[in-house]
């Protein structure tokens, strides 16, 4: 034990040496004259390094102690204790609730999540079957309604690419104005 506390008092002396002694110093030599930028560096670390010594050594001691092990022990189980109420009583309230708002459960937004993504892929396979029957003879045929019956000159001045823009509906009134 009396190792232990000898050990400790130096540690504790080189960090009341550190931070009050040799960090001061350093940094007004450093600001007096601008040398050793260096010191201040070690001087900090010194602290650092004795601070951290301290505070393994005292956590050490702590959980050593059969007394706090205990404490701790109460404690956790106190709080393990304290979780199951609070479970218990948020599913009381909250199953009785759900319902009569009318605000759906878990397992119904999962339900629904798990029919978005089916629709989700019924969609991509539909889109990828309809750009394979898509043939060249229909984008010409297109093309050819696009640029008018009456055009004679095969560069008309209508370019299509096949992009149909979707119409806003007039029945809320306009939807943008151009300035």
């Amino acid at each position: 034990m009396n190792i232990k506390q000898s050990a400790m008092t130096e540690d504790f002396g080189k960090l009341f040496e550190a931070a009050w002694v040799d960090l001061p110093k350093a940094a007004v030599k450093r600001l007096m004259a601008g040398e050793d930028q260096g010191a201040v560096s070690d001087a900090g670390w010194k602290a650092y390094d004795a601070w951290v010594r301290l505070a393994n050594d005292a956590s050490n001691r702590i959980y050593a102690n059969p007394t706090f092990g205990a404490m701790v022990g109460r404690g956790m189980q106190g709080g393990l204790q304290v979780t199951r109420v609070v479970d218990a009583v948020a599913s009381a309230i909250f199953g009785n609730l759900w319902p009569a708002i009318g605000l759906p459960t878990a397992t119904d937004v999962q339900a629904l999540r798990a029919d978005v993504k089916a629709l989700r892929e019924e969609l991509r396979t539909v889109r990828e079957q309809a750009s394979e029957a898509v043939s060249d003879e229909s984008d010409e045929h297109a093309y050819a309604a696009a640029r008018g019956a009456d055009s004679a000159n095969a560069s008309a001045a209508v370019v299509w690419n096949g992009y149909k823009p979707r119409r806003a509906s007039r029945k809320g009134g306009k939807k943008s104005v151009a300035l």
